[in-house]
């Protein structure tokens, strides 16, 4: 009995452990690779939580995509979708006039490329900060607020890969809106549309370069 209940008290403990290991150090040891490292990395942890989730019996597959949870969201993802748009459309004009869809102008061939592939960095990203981070850990939090506080904070704090701490506050406040979505919808189908909307606007309007540099802040 006494072996039992050690045991489960340690599992949150060790699940904790994990979860900071995974999402608070992980993406401060990839800010000291080369930048191509953080593309391959976001694939690959897309993947590896993928793998996961479909070896876990707990986890139902239909989950994974969560098509039947797309229908009732669309209206209010769409609608805050332009809302968000706008707001950086505004924040563009107001910070980096100069900026202003510089990227479709002057790199259309290259927009269009990202136009096409950001949504499966999206897809990937939402895999392991919602599908993977609420079914993993999601227990580790009393209500839903706080397990989409956690999952918003974890989310641009990951954006210190990007080298800007601008992009941080950013993610941030995106990740919220994104797991409230998930906390509503269960998913992530839904909320890889929703992200991948976002990524879309702020390449197009010229803020792309905050969550995007090559530049590292240690020299290779």
């Amino acid at each position: 009995m006494m072996s039992r209940a050690t045991s489960a008290e340690s599992a949150p403990r060790g699940r904790a452990a994990e979860l900071v290991l995974l999402f608070t150090v992980g993406p401060a040891l990839l800010t000291l690779g080369p930048r191509w490292l953080v593309s391959v990395g976001i694939l690959a942890s897309g993947l590896l939580c993928t793998a996961v989730l479909l070896r876990d019996p707990s986890f139902s597959r239909r989950d994974l995509l969560g098509a039947a949870g797309v229908r009732p969201g669309l209206g209010v993802v769409l609608r805050r979708a332009l809302l968000v748009s706008l707001g950086l459309l505004v924040a563009t004009v107001a910070t980096v006039p100069q900026s202003l869809f510089a990227f479709p102008r002057r790199r259309t061939s290259v927009w269009l490329l990202v136009m096409l592939l950001y949504p499966l960095s999206a897809w990937a990203q939402e895999i392991v900060f919602r599908t993977f981070f609420f079914h993993r850990y999601g227990h580790l939090f009393s209500t839903a607020r706080r397990r989409i506080l956690a999952s918003g904070l974890i989310f641009g704090w990951a954006h210190v890969v990007v080298n800007d701490l601008a992009a941080i506050p950013l993610a941030a406040v995106a990740g919220l809106l994104f797991a409230s979505t998930y906390e509503r919808s269960r998913s992530t189908l839904l909320v890889s549309i929703e992200h991948a909307l976002y990524g879309d606007v702020v390449f197009t309007v010229g803020l792309g370069s905050l969550f995007y540099s090559s530049a590292r802040w240690i020299a290779h």
